[in-house]
């Protein structure tokens, strides 16, 4: 844990205040799959993060971005964020902080941000023109100080660089990193500034804490995050360097895959709470518990299940299994009922985990996950799937630890309140993988036909296949009749099923484009549709 003064006693650190920070981001509120309205699931998750907060006694909440996934929410997203926000200003959180994402309207949030400052709820919208508005000093309930947050929106184009004519595409994105580097950079000037006044006149340590909302390069992302296609090679990607040795933590959303930056333990993604996508699918979601404070206030009883890391030795850790649990089976309780009513079919119980991700996504595991995570599953893996999934939901893991700083960051699992997979293969496996499934899972499917048949009535066979089974079929591809489309330059796709990098490619592919130009051409498109989204004041 950096000290600013070096004059300052070492053991500041053990004068420290316990604090219990949760990082969260990436909720996108609103946001549908393939049609589907998902408000339970997005109900079903922010109570869940309420009961989390009370059990965990967390200080202050930090949501990094993305809380809507459009820049005009529909009323009942905004219903759940506003009675969520009002439901944790009267609980044991003393502080909320929410920063905008590239998905959300920076005036949209703003807009009642003074409002909310009555409740504790700080809220960043677009960048300050003081960046001292951006520095928060958050205090403890007898208004002691608790710690600092460099509350950082996503920035725009706009935020830290102008254009110059004629200028080239290389350097543009190299002038947008520069100006997101020189934002932190004097971000955390003042940080350290207020840090080292407090630190003097409280005569113990106040960590600093960051906000992003951006692209790290390395970052890992899934085949529909929605993602890949705002970034092309290098463009928009920060590197773990930029962040200031001053920040003790740094809270980043925009991944949506829970990792950590640069192999640097303090900086993290949280990822998204629940699938956003198939891709997504087999992700075990979680928040993260940033503690800060002397060793017997660590705690990870939320869950009633400690797993730490090999290389660490656990230390005493208070315990209450009922707390966690109770809570979790209150919302699962929850979701079975409310579930009930979407089925046709009889009443069924919840399912715990389909895929049984027991260990966190810290970079190789992620890098496994994801290409796991889009190989979809067979017949044969489903039933030691399903028998070996039911305790992920009850474990919780300390990705890092650092007694000499007082400092941990412990990862809790969220239920899955919606069980997502994605069946490929030709007619008998996806019958076969089906007919794998049980009365009890109530599983929204994406079938992906590979088969070298062409089935003209794939849809109706598939139909039959699940009838009288919880399973809602949400899409079907066939992959067969596409590519005999596609060789014909004609597609019977409708284009809002394609985002804006799937069309060029179908142009690249329909024209002939040598392989030799299409990575610069891939490039140059990149650039323009980063312009159109990041420069277009209309945007908001």
């Amino acid at each position: 844990m950096p000290i600013p003064d070096a004059s300052l006693s070492s053991s500041l650190t053990t004068q420290m205040k316990p604090l219990t920070i949760l990082h969260t981001s990436d909720w996108h509120l609103g946001r549908r799959l393939y049609g589907r309205l998902r408000y339970e699931e997005f109900e079903l998750f922010l109570h869940w993060l309420q009961d989390t907060i009370s059990a965990q006694k967390v200080d202050i909440l930090i949501v990094a971005g993305d809380i809507f996934d459009t820049m005009t929410p529909s009323n009942k997203a905004q219903a759940l964020y506003y009675e969520f926000l009002g439901k944790v200003s009267r609980s044991c959180c003393q502080h909320v902080v929410i920063v905008a994402g590239n998905h959300d309207s920076p005036t949209f949030l703003d807009a009642p941000s003074n409002v909310l400052k009555f409740l504790n709820v700080h809220v960043i919208g677009t960048a300050c023109d003081d960046l001292e508005d951006e520095v928060l000093v958050l205090g403890d309930d007898d208004n002691n100080p608790h710690c600092i947050i460099a509350a950082v929106p996503y920035l725009r184009d706009r935020d830290v660089r102008s254009s110059s004519a004629g200028e080239s595409a290389d350097s543009k994105d190299a002038n947008v990193i520069a100006g997101i580097c020189e934002h932190y950079d004097n971000v955390a000037d003042i940080a350290k500034s207020k840090q080292a006044d407090l630190i003097k006149t409280h005569q113990r340590y106040i960590p600093i804490v960051a906000t992003g909302h951006l692209f790290a390069s390395g970052g890992k992302t899934t085949e529909d995050d929605g993602v890949r296609e705002l970034y092309v090679g290098s463009l928009g990607k920060i590197s773990a360097d930029m962040f200031n040795d001053g920040f003790d933590y740094v809270a980043l959303g925009h991944l949506h895959v829970p990792q950590r930056v640069g192999g640097r333990e303090s900086i993290r993604y949280s990822g998204s709470p629940i699938a956003m996508g198939f891709g997504e699918a087999k992700q075990q979601k979680q928040v993260l518990l940033v503690q800060f404070g002397a060793a017997e206030h660590f705690n990870n009883d939320i869950l009633g299940l400690n797993v730490a890391p090999d290389d660490i030795t656990p230390h005493a850790i208070n315990i209450d299994a009922d707390i966690g649990v109770s809570k979790v089976k209150k919302t699962v309780d929850k979701l079975a009922e409310k579930t009930a009513k979407k089925v046709s079919s009889q009443e069924l119980p919840f399912m715990d985990d389909l895929f049984g991700f027991d260990e966190p996504l810290e970079d190789e595991e992620v890098k496994k996950s994801t290409v796991v995570e889009n190989t979809p599953i067979q017949p044969e893996q489903y039933k030691s799937i399903r028998e070996t999934s039911t305790d992920a939901v009850n474990s919780n893991k300390i990705l890092h630890r650092d007694d000499a700083n007082q400092m941990q960051v412990v990862s809790l699992p969220i239920p899955k309140f919606q069980q997502l997979a994605q069946i490929s293969g030709d007619l008998t496996t996806i019958e076969q993988t089906i007919q794998a499934l049980t009365q009890s899972d109530s599983i929204w499917l994406e079938i992906v036909y590979t088969g070298d048949e062409i089935v003209s009535d794939l849809r109706e066979q598939v139909q039959a296949m699940v009838e009288g089974l919880p399973c809602e079929v949400l899409k079907i591809k066939n992959t067969r009749t596409y590519n005999k489309v596609l060789n014909q330059q004609q597609t019977s796709e409708n284009l809002q099923d394609l985002n804006e990098m799937e069309v060029f490619e179908r142009c690249l592919t329909i024209n002939d484009v040598a392989d030799s130009q299409k990575d610069s051409l891939r490039d140059a498109y990149g650039q323009i549709l980063y312009n159109l989204r990041h420069e277009d004041k209309q945007a908001e």
